[in-house]
């Protein structure tokens, strides 16, 4: 094309005629012209139909998580809703907020949130608190300690659980306010488990101005009911229950949740999915829907920043998903990182591999479990410098950055150093 565009000028250049040559330029710019959008756009359209055809499967099962007051919550919100406490437990789902003390491990107290850095959270887990607490059976003095919100641990360990059972790949969940959220616990059993708790003031010295009350943990996922249709198909010697499901939106991510059964299979298409069971036909079917993130239209009062795993996958990327090993350099490294949204917080200053010295434990994720035969692995640590040194979150993320490190390779254990 630009070949046959340097000829025409070659040609108008040698018109003397004033009247050919500006008839030969509007050849020039209206034909010439109208070619070249032509083949833009052909290249344009063809671009588009690979990245479809070559698109992250995963697109529609990234997890937005944010923090709010409970009061903060919008009502109308089609994207964030309150996380439950333990996603299984039927009181949870249905009432987030009124679950009983008898839910709880013996002497808890209330959940409070924590502004403040990892480390500083790390030793207030580490120390007993003096705490006066307020009941409608009148006023207590006890010793505390604290310890990350057991409840909300266990709603996103059953989240993995049920990805794991719908044959999903999955990735690590960015949600740095979880380890934000402490359980309060009486280690003297001083307050009657009866008692209704009115209010739990703690000594944390220069840090009690860092604690907030009434906060809630919202995500975009929540629970919908589908009426499948199910018919009896034999597989071999044995029979099982189809559940047919059609979904009329097309960008959320969906994963089955049929009640009793521990085994089941799901087929994923365009227009719905099929769930198959073996124990029983189910005329109502539970599915976990991922809502497609639209901040335009969510009115929810966040205190901070939404925080999510979406990753973007360029070309580079999709050619090495489809290689047999990870090549570990720096280069690498970064290419895996920089396509997660949360890396533009950091900048990688280096890997170190077969670290010498023993190196602070991190926790990586409670959720990863790497299980693998050799006995000594080799460790690799992740120097990363935040941008924002006053950012209180800047750990957790480096958390989420080595778990999704951590879940490509099981010969190695990863690290991180934060500079």
């Amino acid at each position: 094309m630009e070949y046959g565009k340097e000829l025409l000028v070659s040609r108008i250049s040698q018109v003397r005629d004033p009247v050919q040559k500006r008839l030969l330029q509007d050849v020039l710019v209206d034909v010439f012209g109208e070619l070249l959008a032509y083949s833009e756009e052909c290249y344009y359209n063809l671009e588009q139909k690979i990245d479809q055809e070559r698109r992250d499967p995963d697109i529609h099962y990234s997890i937005y998580t944010g923090v709010c007051k409970k009061d903060g919550l919008d009502s109308a919100s089609r994207s964030l809703f309150e996380i439950p406490k333990g996603l299984s437990n039927e009181i949870a789902e249905e009432h987030p907020n009124e679950i009983s003390r008898d839910f709880y491990p013996a002497g808890y107290l209330g959940t409070l949130f924590l502004a403040c850095d990892y480390m500083q959270i790390r030793a207030c887990m580490e120390q007993r608190h003096p705490a006066q607490v307020e009941t409608d059976l009148g006023g207590y003095r006890t010793t505390v300690a604290l310890s990350y919100t057991r409840a909300w641990q266990e709603t996103f360990s059953r989240l993995y659980q049920q990805f794991v059972n719908n044959q999903r790949q999955w990735h690590t969940i960015n949600c740095p306010f979880l380890y934000k959220f402490l359980d309060i616990t009486d280690l003297e059993g001083a307050v009657p488990r009866d008692a209704v708790i009115q209010k739990v003031a703690i000594d944390l010295g220069e840090l009690s101005g860092c604690v907030m009350d009434d906060m809630a943990l919202v995500w975009n996922l929540r629970q919908e009911v589908f009426q499948p249709k199910v018919t009896v198909t034999a597989a071999g010697h044995q029979s099982y229950y189809e559940h047919q499901i059609l979904l009329e939106d097309q960008n959320a991510g969906y994963l089955a949740m049929p009640e009793g059964e521990d085994l089941f299979s799901v087929i994923f298409s365009e227009n719905g999915l099929v769930v198959r069971t073996g124990k029983e036909a189910h005329p109502h079917l539970k599915l976990l829907k991922i809502e497609p993130m639209n901040p335009e239209k969510d009115h929810t009062a966040l205190r901070f920043p939404l925080q999510s795993n979406v990753r973007n996958l360029r070309h580079a990327d999709r050619q090495a998903m489809g290689q047999p090993r990870f090549l570990w350099t720096k280069g690498e490294v970064e290419r895996m990182l920089s396509a997660y949204e949360v890396f533009a917080d950091f900048e990688l200053e280096d890997i170190c591999p077969d670290l010498q010295g023993e190196l602070q434990a991190l926790d990586v994720n409670p959720f990863i479990r790497v299980h693998s035969f050799l006995k000594q692995k080799r460790k690799i640590a992740l120097v990363l410098h935040a941008k924002d040194s006053q950012d209180i979150f800047r750990y957790e993320k480096l958390f989420f950055l080595l778990a999704e490190l951590q879940l490509c390779t099981d010969e190695y254990e990863w690290t991180g150093i934060l500079r």
